[in-house]
């Protein structure tokens, strides 16, 4: 099974979708991955974030000005895919685009992925009020947690803004984070669902599961339980992917 069946069982439906990546544990490496495989069916694949990314060694990185430029644009919508973000900040830092760049570069392309927040490499976070951002033009969200999450605390080590997420979630830096608490937050509008547009369609993906077989599968089963989306677990890096039944 490939990465973009998540999305699409045909890809001749995927024409003309925008699809936003958030949570933690695998984003950037799912937004690559989809790239690669959705370039083999469409001429015109963008790839972007609307947060800040570390510099990714898989596709050449491009900046907004080369594309607001028009005797350069069309050059530039040769690549295929296109990974363009806003701006190198530092040496191992980019800027993402604004959501009004993101919607210039998404209608000139036939299909655009992009990164809706960040996480700094933990498997799961708490999002505050800036958060992700899913423009009214994306038509689906998947939502990535890694399965190294599951008997956690929270903690620095695992949880992105652990402060934040334990007072949000009412709990101390001992909590265990177990399947159900995990599905909670993911689940939750309180949680991760708090500014997913209801009329977009939703995916789950439970990364990590190469080096954590036994909690992805139960972390999986337990987000199928508690929602009504589709929930799949495998592994990026592995290219495996499985949906629960």
């Amino acid at each position: 099974m490939k990465f973009s069946q998540i999305l699409f069982q045909n890809l001749a439906e995927a024409d003309k979708s925008c699809v936003g990546i958030l949570g933690g544990g695998g984003k950037t490496a799912l937004l690559h991955e989809l790239g690669n495989e959705f370039s083999k069916a469409y001429d015109h694949v963008t790839l972007s974030s609307l947060t800040k990314a570390g510099i990714s060694s898989q596709h050449e990185i491009h900046f907004f000005p080369e594309f607001e430029d028009e005797a350069s644009r069309e050059a530039l919508m040769e690549i295929n895919p296109l990974y363009i973000m806003g701006d190198q900040e530092s040496e191992h830092k980019l800027t993402g685009l604004d959501p009004d760049q993101l919607r210039l570069v998404h209608e000139a392309s036939d299909l655009t992925l992009f990164e809706c927040d960040g996480a700094r490499k933990k498997p799961i976070k708490a999002h505050q009020p800036f958060d992700p951002v899913i423009p009214y033009f994306a038509t689906h969200a998947v939502i990535v947690v890694g399965a190294d999450a599951v008997g956690a605390r929270v903690d620095g080590k695992m949880v992105h803004r652990p402060e934040l997420f334990r007072e949000l979630w009412d709990v101390n830096a001992n909590q265990i984070l177990d399947p159900i608490f995990i599905a909670r937050v993911l689940t939750s509008e309180y949680g991760y669902l708090q500014k997913v547009p209801k009329e977009i369609k939703l995916i789950y993906f439970v990364n990590k599961a190469d080096a954590y077989p036994e909690q992805a599968a139960e972390l999986a089963k337990t987000l199928s339980r508690l929602s009504h989306d589709s929930v799949y677990y495998g592994s990026i890096e592995q290219g495996n992917i499985q949906r629960v039944n």
